[in-house]
């Protein structure tokens, strides 16, 4: 009994005393944004963790969002700059996959039309996307890294407390959240306007928070903090003398609003506040790729200040427990038992459902959901695919939410080549496409093609996925085509030229195993004609009709459309033209291409050869058989499909290397190259490879939004000699 008294006492006194002691100061970090100057956050946030500062609530804005979103889910400094030297921000900047990982349907448009421009067409109106980027990767990537806090609906139940700071776009107000989904409110609070598009989100359509409250002080003091550390990375104006252009002004008055309520913020600063502004220089918002360098500042003005920063320390124990309590909650990765697409802002919720239904009854595999939601985001339509995991009766699944691109659900996309040798031979071709999407659930298009220049095209088809992850497809389609084409001598003398009228229907069907590969099969019926242009009054115009079976395999997993670096395409196909279909004789056609990319750091070397050959009983079924050469690369001194023939082939291999900085975020790539071939053209199948034509060039090349571009000399043997400048690719299709 008297123990039992004694111990209750002792635990009285102790209750008493800490009473008596008055409670810590409640210190709150305000984060502001910056863009990549943002990273400069991790450095000072290494510095308190050293000193041993415990933080009690986060605020951030755009990119002070991020790293306080991360650190209050119980990341630490080392894990936030891990994150941050793995992310690819090239890639982080390009909302589609990778060129591998695209449907092969889009591969070959890019052949086609090798960058353009897309436009939405949108109740018989011009509509252009909200931002340069979608963010479909980040929001991905923050909700990869935020797994193990993705039920935590209110930012109080964070290991620490957090509030995020966006900007209602339509009526300029400032929005904070502190309950909802933790991904979505950071990626709201970094969407730059003209960058990343705005996102809707809890009933407003929100852009980045920095417009409004750059640095929140106003807020972590209703978050209740006492005593707080604020971080301002944000940009200084520009001298006077770099104001030089409509983009510089431009982003001169958003710095300067930015800066004067900022300014106003961090006058309400107190004695009992510390405030540490990173010497960044000339580090830029945009310079993702110098990130570790503003980390690096960030440590150096918290070092700085590290007597300021010890009044905020905490003895060893007191610190224990705080780390204790911020760490990384653990994520068990749940069996997914269902899968629920959401219909309510997309016209194609059944095409992602059928990318992902194979997923239900698996273990969640975070990587491979993206892997899965990218191949998904790559068919074109979408402007951002998103998914949370949810409980009901007691079983996880995904809700999955696509959202069709805004500027949608139709879109025109127009492209340009060029090319002149300078000696009075260039040609043009300007192309128009209208997708019609969203035709039904399961991701039906129409495809409408037009072409005006050296070769001109109507085009029209009907694209149905079907299948359990629509990897089969039919393809109705007419085609319209009509381009000069000379008649010539093995040595490429001219002594006539026709005009070539082809009109064809078709219905293909097709299998997509993948997004590498494609196997394909057409029935075609239609028919061919040449009138003569120039040439000999005795020579004849010609026609003929054709049908037949066409048969097709395309293996793609290049890299890059306009300069791969690894990779190979392969494009084969056998074309049987049968009178018992309509066609005016038999024949049998077969063309092929090959291209394989290897490199080594900036050099490149690209390997290919094509052939295109065929065998028929009379003349008239040949025109179906004429294939060009002739170009940069293709038979280079030639001018671009100066040669035209039944039988082609073509050997080649072409080196380049680049000349500016891959690592460099922005920069334009720029290469220098050459190319060996030999090829020919011949009137037999059995001819193909007799005394081929030895020929070569060398170029400078410069990848634009609009496609390569090269300047360019070649030489074939026979004195055949041509100067370049085409907007074109290094790659071709077989067909």
């Amino acid at each position: 009994m008297i123990r039992t008294f004694a111990c209750l006492a002792i635990c009285l006194l102790l209750a008493t005393a800490a009473a008596a002691q008055p409670a810590r100061p409640k210190t709150c970090l305000v984060l502001g944004g910056g863009g990549a100057r943002g990273a400069a956050h991790i450095g000072v946030l290494r510095v308190l963790e050293r000193e041993h500062v415990p933080i009690d609530c986060v605020v951030g804005t755009s990119m002070g969002a991020i790293v306080g979103g991360l650190y209050a889910a119980g990341y630490d400094a080392d894990q936030i700059q891990g994150v941050l030297e793995h992310i690819d921000w090239k890639d982080m900047f390009q909302d589609d996959p990778g060129r591998p990982e695209l449907p092969m349907r889009r591969k070959e448009d890019e052949l086609r039309f090798l960058g353009g421009v897309e436009l939405g067409l949108r109740e018989g109106k011009i509509a252009f996307p909200r931002g340069a980027i979608q963010g479909q990767k980040l929001q991905l990537l923050l909700r990869r890294l935020l797994l193990s806090v993705g039920h935590t609906a209110d930012f109080d139940d964070l290991p620490i407390p957090f509030r995020a700071v966006a900007t209602d776009i339509g009526d300029g107000e400032r929005v904070v959240f502190g309950h909802g989904d933790l991904a979505m409110a950071i990626r709201a609070s970094m969407s730059v306007p003209g960058a990343f598009a705005p996102i809707r989100y809890q009933g407003h359509l929100l852009v980045d928070g920095g417009i409004t409250d750059n640095v929140p002080v106003d807020v972590a003091r209703a978050l209740g903090g006492q005593r707080l550390i604020v971080v301002n990375v944000g940009e200084p104006l520009a001298p006077a003398d770099q104001l030089n252009s409509p983009f510089a002004i431009a982003s001169q008055m958003l710095t300067a609003m930015m800066k004067k309520q900022t300014d106003a913020q961090l006058a309400t600063l107190g004695p009992e506040d510390l405030l540490l502004t990173p010497d960044l220089g000339d580090l830029g918002s945009a310079a993702f790729d110098r990130a570790s360098q503003a980390v690096a500042h960030g440590y150096a003005a918290a070092q700085a200040r590290v007597d300021g920063i010890g009044r905020f320390a905490v003895d060893d124990a007191d610190y224990a427990r705080f780390a204790a309590a911020h760490r990384q909650r653990e994520f068990d990765p749940p069996l997914i038992a269902f899968l629920d697409v959401l219909d309510d802002r997309s016209r194609t919720a059944g095409y992602v459902e059928q990318q992902l239904q194979d997923l239900v009854g698996k273990p969640f595999d975070a990587k491979q959901l993206d892997e899965r939601i990218g191949q998904a985001y790559g068919e074109g339509s979408y402007e951002r695919i998103a998914y949370q995991i949810d409980k009901r009766d007691g079983k996880s699944g995904l809700v999955v939410q696509p959202v069709d691109k805004g500027w949608g659900p139709n879109f025109l996309r127009l492209g340009m080549r060029l090319s002149d040798n300078f000696n009075g031979i260039n040609s043009y071709q300007l192309i128009g496409e209208a997708n019609f999407t969203g035709l039904n659930e399961a991701g039906g298009e129409s495809r409408n093609r037009v072409q005006i220049g050296q070769t001109t095209e109507l085009y029209s088809e009907f694209v149905q996925p079907i299948g359990g992850r629509g990897q089969f497809y039919v393809a109705p389609y007419l085609q319209y085509i009509a381009n000069d084409f000379p008649v010539n001598t093995g040595q490429g003398v001219n002594f006539a030229e026709y005009r070539r009228r082809r009109g064809l229907g078709a219905l293909e069907a097709g299998w997509t195993p993948d997004s590498n590969w494609q196997l394909s099969a057409a029935f075609e019926y239609g028919r061919d004609a040449a009138y003569l242009r120039t040439g000999s009054p005795d020579f004849p115009d010609f026609s003929s009709a054709f049908g037949g079976v066409l048969l097709r395999v395309v293996y793609d997993n290049l890299d890059s459309s306009g300069f791969p670096t690894h990779g190979t395409r392969v494009d084969a196909s056998q074309e049987y033209l049968l009178d018992k279909l309509g066609s005016t004789g038999n024949a049998r056609i077969t063309r092929a291409r090959w291209d394989t990319a290897l490199s080594y750091g900036a050099n490149t070397i690209l390997f290919g050869a094509s052939v295109s050959a065929s065998t028929g009983n009379g003349r008239d079924i040949q025109i179906a058989a004429f294939s060009p050469l002739g170009g940069l690369t293709n038979l280079s001194g030639y001018t671009e499909n100066q040669l035209y023939a039944t039988q082609t082939a073509l050997l080649r291999g072409v080196y380049y290397r680049r000349l500016t900085d891959a690592q460099t975020l922005f920069s334009v790539p720029v290469y220098l190259g050459g190319s060996l071939e030999a090829g020919g053209i011949w009137d037999a199948r059995s001819q193909i490879g007799n005394n081929p034509i030895a020929a070569g060039s060398v170029f400078l090349g410069v990848d634009t939004f609009l496609g390569p571009i090269f300047l360019g000399y070649g030489y074939a043997q026979g004195g055949h000699n041509a100067l370049y400048l085409t907007f074109g690719s290094l790659l071709r299709s077989a067909q």
